[in-house]
């Protein structure tokens, strides 16, 4: 009888633990998604700066005012998977931003991210706005209504603004982002609170306001509103306290497309680029021809260098992606195979979103020194949707994609090699800027001249 007891004691538990192990799972569940689905896929829309796309904040807000339901900020997000989400920013100056919730859809989406807490300080205020493993940037001015309003004159007055600094891109048709903004020098003569906006031209105008902590010779940061209309250079007139100056800024027509790739491989299409960083070298390429290389069809592309030889390049597209079949160690100057077996390398992937990449294989062979190494590629989107202007021309819908080779030799860790490749695709247009930087020194700059696409 005491045998049975015991072997019932032990059932029980067993039966105890599993079922406490079983709550502890179904209470971690609940822990990672609140909302009783899985987490949400997807990235915050930024610009190339970093800064957070289309973001919209209240009013006013104003120091020592605890913030309430007027007082917000809304950002974008690419969602590729519908789910519970958590965004937050840091708390700077005694207040911060939250959202949480559940996304039903895909796509690009706005989300109000609700202020907490009482603005300590009258300042401009720097956040960073996090999404899973994506970040930007946004900034917040807050005010102390008991300040008075600064006085000032625009350095340069009353003709052209001295030493102003246009920044962005200015596309006809193209809604301006985060990027485009104007810097100008402002002579304080006594420090306090200051809104500037200049007037409306073209569609779209500057507007900028903060607080003067100081007197003397500063710099303030005006941010452009709207889209402009048609290309053509405007001139924008700003008035603050007694003065007057004014600026101009080129409007460029964007470039005509003809087909949705960001990568054409039409027969007789060609490109004409400028190399700045290599005397200017003119270098042409050609889609000249199909070639069968290990059963795929590759388009070969005939590149012609002003100050070089001519030599064949080959390209495919399989799906959204693209490949060049090439030595491996065609993009690095780091170390040279002695032999090397060619092979695909992944230059690009479509329909990408902001922070996302891919990797190419592993590429290993022999160095002409005798060691062996292990090669990679490791590709990441910065934007997948930007404005560039190049050559005195303008492009939208652009990628921009950030390479770095990494090497590591037998049984040891990868290291990067400390070169760095920026590649710019237009969509219906292809490659329209390749950099390359190798330890902080320019080691290519080739930005494309002229095209014609079939």
């Amino acid at each position: 009888m005491l045998l049975y007891y015991s072997r019932l004691k032990i059932v029980l538990i067993c039966i105890l633990f599993t079922i406490s192990a079983f709550v502890l799972f179904i209470s971690c569940q609940r822990e990672l998604s609140p909302y009783g689905q899985a987490a949400s896929v997807g990235t915050l829309d930024k610009d190339s700066n970093g800064n957070c796309n289309q973001i919209i904040k209240s009013a006013v807000f104003n120091k020592g005012q605890r913030l309430n339901d007027s007082n917000y900020i809304i950002v974008n997000a690419n969602i590729t998977s519908p789910g519970s989400y958590i965004i937050t920013t840091d708390t700077v100056n005694g207040y911060f931003f939250k959202a949480s919730g559940a996304f039903t859809s895909t796509g690009l989406l706005q989300i109000k991210l609700a202020g907490s807490g009482t603005p300590l300080i009258a300042d401009t205020d720097f956040f960073t706005i996090k999404y899973k493993e994506s970040f930007c940037e946004a900034f917040v001015s807050v005010i102390d209504t008991t300040i008075k309003t600064a006085i000032y004159s625009f350095d340069g007055t009353p003709d052209i603004c001295a030493n102003d600094t246009v920044y962005g891109t200015y596309i006809k048709g193209i809604s301006l982002d985060t990027s485009a903004r104007i810097k100008l020098n402002i002579n304080v003569i006594t420090p306090g609170t200051y809104t500037i906006t200049t007037s409306t031209t073209n569609g779209y105008n500057f507007s900028g306001s903060g607080i003067f902590l100081k007197a003397g010779l500063q710099s303030v940061f005006l941010n452009a509103n709207g889209q402009p209309l048609i290309n053509e250079p405007d001139m924008f007139f700003i008035t603050g306290g007694n003065s007057t100056c004014n600026f101009t800024v080129n409007v460029l027509l964007p470039a005509s497309v003809n087909n949705n790739d960001y990568f054409p491989l039409t027969a007789n299409s060609f490109w004409i680029y400028t190399d700045f960083a290599n005397g200017g070298d003119t270098i042409r390429k050609t889609v000249v021809d199909s070639t069968l290389i290990n059963n795929h069809w590759y388009k070969t592309i005939r590149q012609d260098m002003q100050f070089g030889n001519s030599y064949n390049l080959y390209y495919r597209k399989t799906g959204s992606d693209y490949f060049e079949y090439a030595s491996p160690n065609e993009y690095t100057t780091f170390f040279q195979y002695k032999k090397p077996v060619e092979a695909d390398i992944p230059i690009l992937e479509e329909n990408i979103s902001i922070g996302s990449g891919w990797q190419s294989p592993e590429y290993i062979d022999t160095t002409s020194d005798g060691n062996t190494i292990t090669l990679k590629y490791e590709f990441t989107c910065l934007d997948n949707n930007a404005t560039v202007a190049l050559n005195g021309n303008a492009f939208y819908n652009v990628y921009k994609i950030k390479m770095l080779p990494s090497i590591k030799l037998s049984g040891g860790n990868y290291a990067y090699t400390n070169e760095k490749y920026e590649f710019y695709y237009a969509k219906g247009l292809g490659l329209i800027y390749l950099g390359k930087i190798l330890s902080g020194f320019v080691q290519q700059n080739l930005q494309v001249r002229s095209w014609h696409i079939n």
